[in-house]
Formats: structure tokens, sequence, C-alpha cells
């Protein structure tokens, strides 16, 4: 998807109708998860596709013993995720380009920027190294799971543009090499016209010598 594009919706995120039915309601399902996950205790977290820095605001008034970073490629959601994060620590990159990271991190976020890698693939085996041995990954995304879904999505992206939607089953084959499923949420629809939103939390999955 192209930069220029992100850039362009970073000043009006907020105000997007699909607050209200979908990314506001995943914040929420993600927030209690990682307050479940971290227990009070000091955790390094990455927000991948941290967008204008809404969810890592939330963190940050919730769990404030969470080391916080925000990652993203579009250099203004960027910019407007410093501006609400004083104290978090941003990386402008590219989500293929996740292997120039060194730093591991005890839970990773991901929410609805899975369907705009160009390689997830590429993506999910770095995540893998960068996540600690029983560290979690969250991934939050519109599934293409039915027909109906499949026919809402394809109207999002005339606004998105190119993007990949998978169903569960393409998902799981995703990360399965990389990854175990320990728990799947689905979001419960605000709006009839609004597809399915999995959200699922993964462990690494270890060598059988580890």
């Amino acid at each position: 998807m192209s930069v220029k594009l992100w850039d362009f919706w970073a000043d009006h995120y907020s105000r997007l109708w699909v607050q209200k039915v979908s990314l506001r309601p995943t914040r929420e399902y993600v927030l209690r998860e990682i307050e479940e996950i971290a227990h009070g205790r000091k955790m390094l977290l990455l927000d991948l596709g941290c967008g204008p820095g809404e969810l890592l605001k939330e963190l940050g008034e919730k769990c404030p013993q969470l080391e916080l970073t925000g990652l993203d490629y579009s250099p203004r959601m960027l910019e407007i995720s410093q501006q609400r994060n004083g104290h978090t620590k941003h990386i402008l990159m590219d989500a293929t380009d996740l292997d120039k990271l060194e730093t591991m991190y005890d839970i990773i976020v991901c929410t609805h920027s899975l369907p705009y890698y160009r390689d997830p693939k590429k993506v999910f085996r770095n995540l893998s190294r960068l996540l600690t041995k029983k560290g979690r990954l969250i991934v939050g995304f519109a599934s293409g799971n039915s027909v109906y879904d499949k026919v809402v999505l394809s109207a999002v992206k005339l606004t998105t543009g190119k993007a990949n939607y998978p169903s569960d089953r393409e998902f799981v084959e995703m990360v399965k090499e990389y990854f175990q499923v320990l728990k799947l949420n689905v979001i419960n629809k605000r709006a009839f016209f609004m597809p399915r939103i999995a959200v699922y939390t993964l462990g690494k999955k270890m060598d059988s010598r580890e």
C-alpha cells in the first residue's frame, strides 16, 4: 500500500466510521489480553503497524510498567503517535525490514496491518526471532472467512488499496511453522456490514531440543 495514502489517512484516522465498529472493539479486546498477559510485570512490547498510536496511548495509561515501542512505515502516522506518546520509542520501518531489529520483545501486537504486508511469511519468520521464548504475539485482522466477508472486504480495498485478507485456515497455515495458536477470539459484530474480525494469541513454536 502507498505510504502517501497512509499519510493521508493519518490525520483522519481517529474520526473514521470503522473506529466504532471495528478498530476500537479490537483495541479494547487486545488491551484486556495484554493486561492479562503482563499481569503487572515489566515487559517489552512492540506494536507493529502502530498507526497514530491509539493502542499505545491506552497501554501507557493502563499498563505503565510496559516498555513500549511503536513501529510503522508511514511517517505521518508515526509523527502523530509521537505527539500522543512522548515516552514511547518509535521506529520508522517497513514490516519487511524487521530483520534489521535486534531487540527482543515479550509481547508483540499486530492489529489490522497484516493484510498489507507484501511478504507476510517473512514478517512472521522475523517476529518469531524477535519474540522471547515465553512471549506472546497478538494478531488481529479482518478475516476473509466466508463469501460474505470477501464481498465486504473487496469494498474496503477501494479506500485502502491492495490488500490480502486471509481466512482463518490460511492464517494458521501462514504461521504454523513459527507459532502455535493459544487462543482465538472473534470480535462481536457492531454492524451487519462488518466482516469477521479475528484476534489470535500465539506462542512461539520451540525447537524440540529446547
